[in-house]
């Protein structure tokens, strides 16, 4: 497609607003080499994102689809599902749910150009912004990231800064593949974008979400069964209600609601930062959860969570860092990029490799990081 400036783009793309124009482009599409794509969305007071465009770049053109006109998403999903196509999109994860949501697919193969950024030594993290500056030396305006994507009609304006989000990753791919090919790290895009896939295919079970809480190891085992059936009983609600999960109750309270384990409507009520509106309408349900809770025999609870780092470990995390930066360095890119803190973490507490950690850091870094615990 290859923009010289975003003026180019004024009415080069097509909107699609109707089931038989979705299908007919489907169509098109699967000739294409790849597929960029892009999401506008709302999500202010509800559990799931609601669509309000989603772009496809191919074949150098730009077509937005209007999810709220759309009701039929079967050749769409096929062309997600077409394996032989990979999809390019920029820090998806809330994409991914988008997709999920709207379809029930999600789009395969991936490749996430901000992963791809970083793995080729461009940056970490880039903004889709500073990616379009790095590799094209073009500017783009975000003047309508903050719009109301399901007023209709759209503006010129929002069609024009929407198509641009895949114009510009027609460009980029390409630029970014033979990069990365060139420094023999396209495996390495593709296998972190395969688990970014599955992790999102997976989810999370809603008996796991007790587990995001990082004082977990304070409560006992009874208090841990307690705040595992209330975050899951929450994530239901949440789900069922389609709102906020802190629209049923925030973290902090349901940890509170774990460590009193309280018994009656008044000591529920005395539980910080708990709206009289939530004690109204869920008190009994959380009462007969923590009751049933502390009825159950030990055998049902939880295991322990991790406790923080003693001093030793933490002696440990200070000289894996360290390998970690050299290793990073020598290859050129972000150090978070390429361990997390939690996976140093874990090999301390595992005193392995955990099976987490992908196969081509593993080989990279797995070496610095088990030596690490020997040398501190």
């Amino acid at each position: 497609m290859r923009l010289k400036d975003a003026s180019a783009l004024n009415d080069a793309y097509h909107y699609l607003d109707s089931n038989e124009q979705l299908a007919q482009a489907c169509k098109r599409w699967q000739s294409a080499e790849f597929v960029a794509l892009d999401t506008e969305f709302i999500r202010r007071d509800t559990f799931y994102p609601i669509a309000g465009l989603i772009q496809v770049g191919a074949l150098g053109e730009c077509w937005l689809i209007d999810p709220i006109a759309i009701t039929d998403w079967d050749d769409f999903k096929g062309l997600l599902n077409n394996a032989g196509i990979p999809k390019v999109l920029h820090s998806c994860s809330e994409d991914l749910e988008v997709f999920q949501r709207l379809c029930g697919a999600l789009p395969a193969p991936l490749l996430d150009s901000q992963i791809g950024a970083g793995l080729a030594g461009w940056g970490e993290g880039l903004s889709y912004q500073k990616l379009v500056a790095h590799s094209l030396n073009q500017h783009v305006e975000k003047g309508e990231t903050r719009s109301n994507w399901l007023q209709r009609p759209l503006t010129a304006s929002q069609c024009h800064y929407a198509a641009l989000d895949v114009a510009y990753l027609q460009d980029i791919y390409p630029l970014l593949r033979q990069r990365l090919e060139e420094l023999g790290r396209l495996p390495w895009w593709q296998e972190d974008c395969r688990q970014l896939i599955e992790q999102a295919d997976q989810g999370t079970p809603s008996d796991q979400f007790y587990l995001r809480n990082k004082s977990l190891w304070k409560l006992n085992g009874c208090q841990r069964l307690v705040l595992q059936r209330v975050c899951a009983w929450r994530e239901e609600q949440a789900r069922e209600r389609d709102v906020p999960r802190g629209r049923i109750f925030k973290d902090p309270v349901c940890f509170e609601i774990a460590r009193r384990q309280p018994s009656s409507s008044g000591e529920l009520a005395r539980i910080k930062d708990l709206p009289s509106a939530s004690l109204r309408r869920f008190g009994d349900d959380v009462l007969t959860i923590v009751r049933e809770a502390r009825e159950e025999d030990s055998a049902a609870h939880p295991p322990p969570g991790e406790r923080p780092l003693s001093a030793e470990q933490t002696q440990y995390l200070a000289a894996m860092r360290r390998g970690v930066e050299r290793c990073a360095d020598s290859l050129g890119i972000p150090a978070g990029l390429l361990c997390r803190k939690r996976d140093m973490e874990e090999v301390i507490r595992l005193r392995r490799l955990p099976d987490s950690m992908t196969a081509w850091r593993k080989q990279v870094v797995g070496e610095v990081l088990l030596q690490s615990l020997e040398g501190a």
